[in-house]
């Protein structure tokens, strides 16, 4: 049951938790914004939940939203910018585009029935991971002690998402996911009453459509609109350096995983 597994999406991403209200002061703090609510005067369509971005953790969070008995009738919107992921049958070729997912997001993809799909389809467990650097021999291991349970599981994420996508269509009617919808703008209530105001946040999407939700979750992936638009600062900065990235036909294989850095 979605009662025993955490919310939090652990191990395959971050996302953002907004809600916007009529009045009372915004208090961010470590990504999520909450305010009070006075009244809901608005006449475009309400949701009580709108999830931007529709990748693995988006997916995610909306599936294990609407199956919560708590949320139950709760009205709640996926929103993703591309084209819906449908897999009848495995492909002949592997994608480069993986995940290693750890046993804890393993189990959070089991509570809201994707994994079954994910083993049934193509997926890699491993016990070992050995790490060495190209300047020197240093060489370093990853392994379980009894080698018994699996350290983590190579996933492409294209199948990650094709199974909750299987999810997503099994629930009820409060879930609902608009492919297709890139947004384009968010507007935050102001802090104050105006005649005018909206409670709630706004949402513009590219094809002019408008909407509004009492909470918004941002999972649109590391360049966030969500996060840009609410200001919340990031650290980061550029390695100067390039990757290939390949599929590779090995003569052995072990159920070990296998990096190598490289300046």
């Amino acid at each position: 049951m979605l009662t025993k597994a955490p919310l939090a999406l652990n191990g395959l991403g971050r996302c953002f938790i907004t809600e916007k209200h009529l009045y009372a002061l915004n208090v961010i703090r470590r990504g999520l914004v909450f305010s009070e609510n006075g009244r809901d005067s608005s006449k475009t369509e309400v949701y009580d939940v709108v999830i931007s971005g529709g990748g693995m953790v988006g997916s995610a969070m909306a599936c294990s939203l609407g199956m919560d008995p708590n949320l139950a009738g709760k009205k709640i919107l996926l929103l993703e910018a591309g084209h819906k992921k449908v897999m009848d049958r495995v492909p002949g070729t592997y994608s480069t585009r993986v995940s290693s997912i750890s046993p804890g997001s393993a189990t959070l993809l089991s509570s809201i029935g994707a994994w079954e799909h994910i083993t049934r389809m193509r997926y890699k467990p491993y016990k070992r991971m050995q790490v060495w650097d190209a300047c020197s021999d240093a060489l370093i291991t990853f392994d379980k002690e009894d080698l018994l349970d699996e350290m983590a599981y190579i996933v492409e994420n294209d199948i990650v998402v094709a199974a909750i996508t299987r999810q997503l269509d099994t629930l009820p009617e409060n879930v609902q996911v608009k492919y297709k919808s890139k947004v384009v703008k968010y507007t935050w209530p102001t802090p104050h009453h105006a005649a005018e105001s909206v409670p709630w946040v706004k949402v513009t999407l590219a094809n002019g459509e408008t909407l509004q939700t009492k909470l918004l979750i941002g999972a649109d992936g590391p360049n966030s609109m969500v996060r840009q638009k609410l200001g919340i600062p990031t650290v980061k900065w550029n390695y100067d350096q390039s990757a290939v990235v390949a599929v590779l036909r090995l003569s052995e294989i072990k159920s070990s995983a296998i990096q190598r850095l490289s300046i």
